[in-house]
């Protein structure tokens, strides 16, 4: 019961006078001040025990005395002071994976009392680019945010900021919590395409082989024919007949040479090569639709920082 030496010791352990002294833990501070208020207000210093618990308050907005160790008049007074504070906490998970489009963020508000909050997202620029609430909350609330565009595509990389501002009931902004998000933009590697098979393929023909022997029958035979006895005849039909004969067989010799010049075409080899080229097509195909669906498959990690209270003036 020796109130104002424990007033005194509460606020060396809240406000340390020596820099870099350890600070305490979120419930361990949320204790002291609650200790401190009632302190206060047993004393009868009625602003004394506001501050405190209304500090109590904005660093926890879900706090709530304990009726088993707090006698009533003081779980009375921490309600009233309790109703003219206006602040919420601001709860996200550290990390998320938005991998489908059902894939949300979800975001919990803790209030200190029944009163009205404006959320927003930021880009980071600073401007505003998705309203997730306006409007009353109470003990808490629960808000869904799928890190979109209007027209569903993923926020680029970057860092965003969650606000949310607590309003007095004439709609001036009391005070303001801060949710830095850090959006990076997941995508996957895509395949190589595969080279053309040069190496695999098969020659289509095999050299072809050269012969004269056509090309000299053929020019015996036309000597021959010019070299027919008289009786053929020797009138000018003749002789016209005679040469006429004499080119076909010259023209055939010559083909033949050149038809045995060609190349030989090999049936088996070019049934491989097509074969081949075909796989090749198909493969490349597949790893077109696959490079293009690797592509399409983008994904967002958000990664959550501290929050911090921003007082309004």
């Amino acid at each position: 019961l020796e109130l104002d030496a424990a007033a005194t010791a509460l606020r060396a352990l809240l406000e340390p006078a020596e820099p870099g002294s350890p600070a305490l833990r979120p419930a361990d501070r949320s204790r002291a001040l609650m200790y401190l208020g009632a302190a206060e207000f047993f004393q009868e210093r009625r602003s004394a025990a506001i501050q405190a618990i209304s500090a109590l308050l904005i660093h926890d907005p879900r706090y709530r005395p304990d009726e088993l160790v707090f006698p009533p008049e003081v779980t009375a007074f921490f309600q009233e002071v309790r109703l003219g504070v206006r602040a919420v906490r601001v709860a996200a998970p550290d990390s998320l994976l938005i991998a489908s489009q059902s894939d949300r963020l979800p975001i919990r508000l803790y209030a200190s009392t029944l009163h009205d909050v404006r959320v927003l997202i930021l880009d980071p620029r600073g401007s505003p680019v998705r309203l997730l609430h306006e409007g009353a909350v109470g003990d808490s609330l629960e808000l869904l945010w799928n890190a979109r565009e209007a027209s569903g595509r993923l926020f680029d990389s970057g860092t965003y900021m969650l606000r949310a501002t607590s309003r007095a009931p004439n709609g001036q902004a009391v005070r303001t919590v801060e949710l830095p998000l850090r959006l990076t933009r997941l995508t996957r590697d895509t395949l190589p395409l595969p080279a053309p098979p040069q190496e695999q393929l098969r020659a289509e023909t095999r050299p072809p082989q050269r012969s004269w022997r056509p090309a000299v029958v053929s020019l015996l035979a036309a000597g021959a024919v010019v070299a027919l006895p008289s009786a053929i005849g020797v009138t000018s039909e003749a002789m016209a007949a005679r040469f006429a004969v004499t080119g076909a067989i010259t023209a055939a010799g010559i083909a033949g040479l050149v038809v045995r010049s060609r190349p030989i075409p090999i049936p088996e080899n070019i049934e491989w090569n097509r074969r081949v080229r075909s796989a090749w097509e198909d493969e490349q195909a597949r790893v077109q639709r696959e490079n293009a669906a690797r592509t399409a498959d983008v994904r967002l990690r958000i990664l959550a920082g501290p929050a911090r209270m921003l007082e309004t003036p």
